[in-house]
């Protein structure tokens, strides 16, 4: 009886992946179809009736904040983010896995610098009661969920590359 082989690193990391995955995909989804609903309806009705959806573009800012929100995390996780490594296959191996784990670095610095500035946006926001112009809807909780993004980015970055 053959023994079974071993298992992958990206096959143990997979049960977690999809565990945060699949709820930003839904939420994704769900949102992009709001978002797009909200756009055509308000389009429809303006053309049709001359009556648009009152205050469509601030449920549309909140809504594409919230896309944003929902993104970062799932770039890092399929694995998406910008990185140039065209010349990184001439550089010695040693040499690529250092720049590889430099790159890394530094986006996981990036993202949390980028979580640490919306969460303090937020507050301001929250502080200085900062709404849209119509509707008065709070930005503080599209500045949270910015924050909340990318600071869940950092970390499953941060995870993504121990696992390597």
């Amino acid at each position: 009886m053959a023994s079974p082989a071993p298992e992958d690193t990206s096959t143990r990391s997979s049960g977690w992946r999809k565990r945060v995955e699949v709820p930003f995909v839904i939420a994704g989804a769900v949102l992009v179809f709001v978002l797009m609903g909200l756009s055509v309806a308000d389009a429809f009705l303006r053309s049709v009736i001359n009556s648009p959806i009152f205050g469509a573009n601030d449920y549309a800012q909140i809504i594409l904040s919230f896309i944003v929100a929902v993104s970062f995390p799932l770039c890092v996780l399929s694995g998406r983010l910008i990185a140039i490594d065209t010349l990184l296959r001439f550089f010695p191996g040693k040499l690529q896995v250092f720049l590889d784990w430099a790159s890394s670095l530094l986006g996981i610095v990036m993202l949390a610098y980028l979580s640490w500035r919306a969460f303090f946006n937020a507050l301001e926001a929250a502080s200085f009661g900062e709404t849209t112009l119509l509707l008065q809807l709070p930005y503080a909780p599209s500045y949270y969920a910015v924050a909340l993004g990318c600071g869940l980015s950092a970390v499953i970055l941060l995870l993504e590359r121990l696992a390597k």
